[in-house]
């Protein structure tokens, strides 16, 4: 039924009224027709029939009366087909209006259009309300100036009658001329116009209400409720998809600000494909070339190309859902301009973006950090060689005074003229006795050589040889009694030799340190293979750790000596886990402490 449209019966009669005249009618005419019919019977015009004329008449009229409430039915299935028509096709567009991606003032504006231009409403408007009742924004269509007003009471709080109950928890709300609330839109003068205002929600969140007049016919049609109350929640559900749209907004844009402007590189990997860098990551690594494969490693230092190969294949492979690193690598070259190495710490992740599998990684440059640890442990080693300089004046005095009383006996063989033979053998000694210095020279030289970490297949054996050597002679002018003994045919391990000889020199000395001031001088170096690790073991006769301060000792800075800088502890535990192993502090078999190192031992390969 169009918009605005009566029914065709003067308006004075109330549907019930109408229904009773058409029975009446359907019968008389019904009474009437059969009569008619009766007339052609031949030799019945003047025969006495008050039964069957009786009987024929209440016949007709009833067959009237069924067939009219027929076409009645009918007409009301048709009505009904065509309102659930006309709710489908709003909804259909009310979806589509959404789908187009407005803003809300749009959204709202349209829904209230679509309402009412389907010609299924006379006017329609929807106010968002906040959970305190404040108005929001509102919209409205076929009102006009009417709603302003309104309006503006709503601004202040001043809701109509029927939006309070609405308000007040009631999911729907009639008002017609005769229930005419205050501050109702509907005119004064349109008596046939019906007002229903509904709850916009959505799982119990309210977001507003919606209101709608039609025709007053329509009024007690529960069906036509039902059907309103239908577009209500499908207006409060949109609502809702709308709300977790903006939010989901949100919630990106926050999400790409923090990645944009985070101080790691970030960059996601699809299919061996990178299809995301964040500026951090684009001013690490440069620009990538065209057809760039991540597998392919470009730039990756030759010496932590291996370890990366094996942590991105677990990722990429689903064998782990994240793998940390640290690695070198040089930086695309921009034109002709040469690039410093760079060192990261890295962290590849599995996730699934935009439905698909993906690489996420992360890494931070800690090349500042490298070059400053690197620093300090140049220092750390210069201190080390502080602590036993003693030891290796003495080592090297003791051949120079050789030396220097052969080249006192050569003078005076000269001046005797004794034979050659005799002062080859002097020739040869003092041979043997500048080797001894240049052995001792060298070894200082290789211990404090700066240069960047080199993991090979070591014998542990070696750079605790080394470091027994360098400070061998210190040991015993403090007459402090080395036990030695140092497992055979023990597994090689990946380590690089210098750090772990740096390492073992520093618990060496500090051992030594420790017993200034004891009686007994003890300290024992022992290796062994234990559960399928390599362990070095320095213990010493001194006073030890209290226990509570085990853990604490290797904090950075952290010293219990007057004179001392707290780095020592701290830089070794760092040096041997970075090699991925442990060091850890006991009691010593004579209550000092002992420190142990546990190596990861390599499997041997079959020849």
């Amino acid at each position: 039924m169009p918009m605005g449209t009566e029914p065709t019966l003067p308006k004075v009669f109330s549907r019930r009224m109408r229904k009773s005249l058409l029975n009446i009618l359907a019968f008389l005419g019904g009474a009437l027709l059969l009569s008619l019919v009766t007339l052609f019977y031949p030799g019945r015009l003047n025969a006495a029939f008050p039964v069957e004329t009786s009987l024929v008449l209440l016949s007709g009229g009833l067959g009237g009366v069924f067939t009219l409430r027929w076409f009645v039915q009918r007409r009301k299935s048709r009505e009904r087909e065509a309102n659930l028509l006309m709710v489908v096709r709003t909804m259909r567009r009310i979806h589509l209006r959404l789908a187009e991606r407005k803003s809300r003032d749009e959204l709202l504006q349209g829904i209230c259009r679509i309402l009412v231009e389907e010609g299924h409403y006379f006017s329609a408007w929807l106010a968002l309300i906040d959970r305190e009742g404040n108005l929001i924004r509102c919209a409205e269509n076929g009102l006009g100036e009417r709603f302003s007003r309104v309006r503006q009471g709503m601004e202040q709080g001043l809701f109509p009658e029927c939006a309070k109950k609405a308000l007040s928890g009631e999911r729907l709300v009639l008002s017609d001329s005769a229930s005419r609330c205050a501050g109702c839109l509907l005119p004064e003068s349109d008596a046939a116009g019906v007002c229903c205002t509904a709850r916009l929600s959505h799982r119990d969140q309210f977001y507003g209400l919606l209101s709608v007049s039609f025709s007053a016919a329509r009024k007690h049609n529960l069906e036509e409720r039902m059907l309103f109350a239908e577009i209500a929640r499908d207006v409060g559900q949109t609502l809702h998809l709308l709300e977790l749209e903006e939010q989901r907004a949100v919630t990106e844009n926050r999400f790409r600000e923090l990645v944009e402007n985070s101080l790691a590189g970030i960059l996601l990997i699809q299919d061996n494909a990178i299809i995301y860098r964040n500026p951090e990551q684009k001013r690490l690594f440069g620009p990538l070339p065209a057809g760039f494969r991540p597998n392919a490693f470009v730039g990756v230092h030759p010496d932590d190309r291996e370890k990366v190969e094996a942590a991105y294949g677990r990722v990429s492979r689903g064998e782990a859902a994240s793998v940390d690193l640290d690695f070198r690598f040089y930086p695309q070259r921009k034109g002709d301009e040469p690039q410093a190495m760079k060192w990261v710490f890295c962290r590849a992740s599995r996730i699934e973006y935009n439905g698909r599998e993906t690489v996420l990684v992360s890494m931070i440059d800690i090349t500042r950090n490298r070059e400053l640890e690197q620093i300090i442990r140049v220092q750390d080693k210069m201190s080390s060689l502080g602590r036993v300089a003693a030891g290796i004046a003495h080592e090297i005095r003791n051949p120079l005074s050789g030396i220097n009383i052969y080249l006192d006996t050569l003078v005076k063989m000269y001046e005797r003229g004794t034979n050659l033979e005799t002062v080859g053998e002097i020739l040869a000694q003092m041979k043997v006795a500048s080797g001894k210095i240049e052995s001792v020279i060298r070894r200082v030289m290789d211990f404090s050589k700066p240069g960047q970490p080199r993991l090979a297949m070591v014998d542990v054996n070696l750079p605790v040889e080394n470091a027994l050597a360098l400070c061998a002679a210190a040991l015993r002018r403090d007459r402090v009694e080395l036990q030695k003994e140092l497992a055979c045919d023990l597994p090689c391990c990946r380590v690089d030799a210098g750090l772990i000889e740096q390492v073992v020199l520093n618990l060496l000395t500090n051992a030594a340190e420790a017993l200034r001031q004891a009686e007994n001088k003890k300290i024992s170096v022992r290796t062994a293979l234990e559960k399928k690790a390599v362990v070095i073991r320095v213990a010493d006769s001194g006073p030890g750790i209290q226990e509570g301060l085990r853990e604490k000792i290797f904090d950075p800075f952290y010293t219990t000596k007057n004179d001392g800088t707290g780095i020592g502890l701290s830089l070794c535990q760092r040096i041997i886990t970075d090699h991925h192993g442990t060091l850890t502090v006991e009691e010593s078999a004579w209550g000092g402490a002992e420190f142990v190192i546990a190596l990861a031992a390599e499997p041997e390969q079959g020849g």
